[in-house]
Parts: C-alpha cells; sequence; structure tokens
C-alpha cells in the first residue's frame, strides 16, 4: 500500500492552476483497450480553455465531477464551495431514468447525459448512472474491468454454496492482493444481491451491441447512501457518493482457496536472490498511450469513498502446501537493483507496451461489534462537539499490515480489528484516533497530532506495525522514533475513557 497520489501524465494545464473537472463522458473501445474522455477546464498558458483528456477507464474510480484538480493529482480532489453532505434513504419506486444530449461548457463537444432522478423530501436529486457504477456497483479496477467482458468470472474463480457460507476457489488469474478484507467483503456482496449482479453482468453486453453502457436501478429494497450534493434551480445534483452505508450481506462465512495461500516456514537460510527497489520520490504517474497493465500492481489509498456493513463476514483463508520463507542473506545472495520511474498504467492487463498498474483502493467501514462498536458510539458523540468540524472513521484487520500472533484474537483464526479516525477541528488542526480490538488485553487508545506538518496518515500503518511486533503494548521506548514529528497520547479505558478523550482533543 502506497503513500504517493496518482497524477496524470501529460497534464496540459498550468503549474498549480486549479482546474474543474467539467464531465465525465461514455466509455468507448479504443483499438486494444476501453478509455474514457474527461474534460477539464483550467488556464493554459494563462487563459481559461477546456481540454478533452482520454484517460484509461479504471482512472473513473478517482473522478469527481465539479470538483478541482491541482497538476494533474487525481487523487486529491478539491471540493467546490457550496456543496453539502447529505445522507438518503432512496426507495426504489421513488427513481426514474432521464437521457439526453449534453453540450460540454464553452466547448462544441456533445456527451450522452444518463441520470436517475430521485425524489427525496419534496426534491429532485440528479444522480449520474456512471456514479452508480463507480461507487456501488463496481469500485475497484478488478470489477471495473470485468464490466466489458461477457461471463468472465469464472476464469477468476468458481463458487460454491452451503447455508450461511460461500465458498469461493479463486485461480492464479485473480491477483492476490484482491484477497484483501475489503475487496471480498464488496464481491460476496456483489456476488449474492442477485439484482445487482444481474445488472452488472447484463453491461457486457450492452457494450458490445450497443457501444453504451445502460442499466435500470439496480435494487428493489431500499439503499441508503451518504452523498456530496449541490443546489440547483430544480433541486439538487449529486456530485459524488461519499458511503453506501448499512450494506447487508447475504451470509457470515467466507472459505477462500487461492494458489498464494501457502503455509510458509520460517528459515534462516540465505536467499538466492533480492531486490532492491530504487524508488524516485513523488507521485505515480498514469500514463494512458500504453497498452495495459501487468498482473502486479500497487495501490494508492483514498478517503473518496468508504463502504458499511450491517453483518459480519468471518473469511477462512484456506492454505495448502507448505513452503520455506529464506529470512538470510550472505555473499552469495544475488542482489538486483530495480529502478522505479513512477510510470504506471491504469488499464486491464495484458498488451504488448505495457506498465505496471496502479489500484485506488477505498478505506472501507465494515461491520464492527464490542468494544469497537463502542468506540464508534464515542466518535459518533466527538462528531457533534462544538470545536469538532468532522470525523471520519475506518475499519482495518491488523492481518492486512503483517501477519503475527497480535494481528489474531486468542483464537489463532480471527483477524484483530482497529479503527483509525481522524478528526478536523474548527481551530484549523487535525488529530487521529487509534483504537484497537483488545478482547481482554489492556491497550490503550492513542491520540495523535502532527509536531512538524507532516500527513498524520503517513504515519498510522508504520504505528500499526510497531504494535504488532510489539505483541500489543505502546512501549515508551518504542514510540520515541517518533517523538520529533507527533505527539502521541495515550488514553486508558477507564470509566472516565469518554471524557479523557473529549478533554485531550479539545486542548489541541
Amino acid at each position: 500500500m502506497s503513500d504517493k497520489g496518482i497524477k496524470l501524465k501529460d497534464w496540459p494545464f498550468d503549474k498549480g492552476a486549479r482546474v474543474k473537472l467539467e464531465w465525465i463522458g461514455a466509455p468507448f473501445r479504443d483499438e486494444k483497450k476501453v478509455v474514457l474522455p474527461v474534460y477539464f477546464s483550467g488556464k493554459v498558458s494563462g487563459y481559461y480553455t477546456t481540454e478533452k483528456l482520454i484517460v484509461d477507464w479504471t482512472t473513473l474510480t478517482s473522478l469527481i465531477i465539479q470538483h478541482y484538480y491541482i497538476d494533474g493529482v487525481i487523487t486529491q480532489p478539491i471540493s467546490p464551495n457550496q456543496t453539502e453532505e447529505i445522507i438518503i434513504t432512496i426507495e426504489p419506486n421513488c427513481v426514474g431514468y432521464f437521457e439526453r444530449d449534453y453540450t460540454i461548457h464553452k466547448t462544441n463537444y456533445i456527451e450522452r447525459s444518463q441520470t436517475f432522478v430521485i425524489k427525496h423530501n419534496r426534491e429532485r436529486l440528479n444522480l449520474p448512472l456512471i456514479e452508480v457504477m463507480r461507487g456501488i456497483i463496481a469500485p475497484n479496477a478488478f470489477l471495473l474491468n470485468r464490466i466489458f467482458e461477457m461471463n468472465s468470472f469464472p476464469l477468476y474463480f468458481t463458487e460454491e454454496y452451503e447455508p450461511d457460507l460461500l465458498r469461493l476457489h479463486f485461480t492464479s488469474s485473480y491477483n492476490a492482493k484482491y484477497l484483501k478484507n475489503e475487496y471480498l467483503h464488496h464481491l460476496v456482496w456483489l456476488l449474492m444481491t442477485n439484482p445487482v449482479r444481474k445488472v452488472y453482468e447484463s453491461m457486457a453486453s450492452n457494450f458490445q451491441f450497443n457501444n453504451s453502457i445502460r442499466f435500470d436501478w439496480p435494487f428493489q429494497t431500499p439503499i441508503k447512501l451518504k452523498l456530496r450534493v449541490k443546489k440547483t434551480a430544480t433541486g439538487y445534483t449529486v456530485l459524488n457518493i461519499k458511503s453506501m452505508l448499512e450494506k447487508e450481506l447475504q451470509v457470515s462465512n467466507l472459505e477462500i482457496t487461492h494458489p498464494s495461500l501457502v503455509r510458509q516456514e520460517k528459515s534462516n537460510e540465505p536467499r538466492k536472490r533480492i531486490i532492491l527497489p530504487l524508488s524516485n520520490s513523488g507521485d505515480y504517474e498514469a500514463d494512458a498511450t500504453v497498452d495495459g497493465r501487468t498482473n502486479e500492481f500497487d495501490e494508492v489509498v483514498t478517503d473518496i469513498l468508504t463502504h458499511e456493513y450491517t453483518d459480519a463476514l468471518l473469511i477462512t483463508r484456506q492454505r495448502t502446501v507448505s513452503t520455506k520463507q529464506r529470512d538470510g542473506i550472505d555473499d552469495n545472495t544475488k542482489k538486483t537493483v530495480k529502478v522505479d520511474n513512477n510510470s504506471r498504467s491504469m488499464g486491464d492487463i495484458g498488451g504488448t507496451n505495457i506498465l505496471r498498474g496502479l489500484e485506488v483502493k477505498s478505506l472501507q467501514n465494515t461491520y464492527v461489534n464490542g468494544e469497537l462498536a463502542d468506540f464508534k458510539d464515542v466518535l459518533n458523540e466527538l462528531s457533534r462537539a462544538y470545536f469538532v468540524e468532522s470525523v471520519e472513521a475506518y475499519v482495518g484487520e491488523l492481518t492486512d499490515i503483517r501477519e503475527r500472533s497480535f494481528a489474531f484474537l486468542d483464537d489463532g483464526i480471527t483477524p484483530r480489528k482497529y479503527i483509525v479516525a481522524y478528526v478536523k477541528l474548527r481551530n484549523g488542526k487535525e488529530v487521529a484516533l487509534l483504537e484497537l480490538e483488545r478482547a481482554g488485553r489492556s491497550v490503550s487508545t492513542l491520540i495523535i497530532t502532527s509536531l512538524d506538518g507532516s500527513n498524520i496518515k503517513l504515519h498510522i500503518e508504520p504505528l500499526l506495525k510497531y504494535i504488532i511486533f510489539s505483541s500489543g503494548s505502546w512501549l515508551k521506548e518504542g514510540l520515541v522514533k517518533w517523538e520529533k514529528s507527533l505527539a502521541i497520547y495515550k488514553v486508558k479505558h477507564t470509566s472516565n475513557f469518554k471524557n479523557l478523550v473529549f478533554n485531550k482533543i479539545s486542548d489541541v
């Protein structure tokens, strides 16, 4: 998982200029791959103009209409003024569909506008069809690329169903990085939510025979969404889906197999070879001129989209044969220096001229109960405090960081969860809270602020690695490495826990 951002190659606008994404066009097939026309307006050589750019289809995961971008960095969108966030429940009988030609602002370009029209509290909400696809149905590159392949799931996995159990047997074509919990949660939801799956699997034939993506509203029951909207003369335009809330899973248990899931035995024997990466600083550069990408990709985390589930999903990874993991290095170990120029492709796998890929990964709210549910209640109260502007909380599992003993609960099977919350204060400062599932252990909550102006988010994964390797202890001598960049406060779980958290944050 990378701390880098993603920038578009050959960005035509002036350096430092705020550039507005006016419109996202309809995808089309360009020789060997599917691409997307997007329209940005901003200054070129000091003059305002609108430019049409052709980007890889899965760049869609990072694009939000009417938001602003600087220097082509698409993973850091800037919200426009006079927008608001709302949470609505959409009833299926309150959704219509509207389609018309749309002329791009101050150009002769014409695109097709496809919009779901939602009636809510006597207001009209216009929700772009492509946003439903990006934000609800296919929120990652794997699912977006499969949209254009008819009946392709059997190439990547087979399914077995039992009462309250789904088994997925993945092939080597399915990248092992997609075995992380956030990807599996959504895949299970998609496979077992029949109306949505039917819509998803019909898109390939529609695109092949009609050269367009068109589908009916994919839900037969109400859904709950958090939306960023902008007021219009007739109601609201939905700029983007921030969260899909209260997603229901049809099973509680998932068993998976994959060729990469093997038991590894530690060995001090020297490795035969190691690769020493020589990385450039700066963001990854998405190059749309190449044919596609390799099977390997780098993950870039954003908070553009989150999904929250009402149900717990116990994931069992069936490991097969044992292999020896050599950790030693000696004079006979062959060392290869691999230079990384940050060039990447957001296209699909394959082609002649290819680059390593990119995946935009959403930090997701998954199901929590017990102690972590109590902590989320504290965060909900904190979000209403007079000194707090906003609270964003995300749930993860320590096994996604490192698979060591503390990363599991005492049964040695269940991954230990954590919550990281980012609190924006009305004084302009930001605070992070890090809470771990204790399950009988005494583990303090961390309250973290930056001392050197660095991004707090960049320090969360190193801190989680530390707590895993220290077997669940925030030792003072271990935290000293962060003393120049972070102020770290430990809060014990006493009867006065909530007040201690509130008081410490209000003093920042």
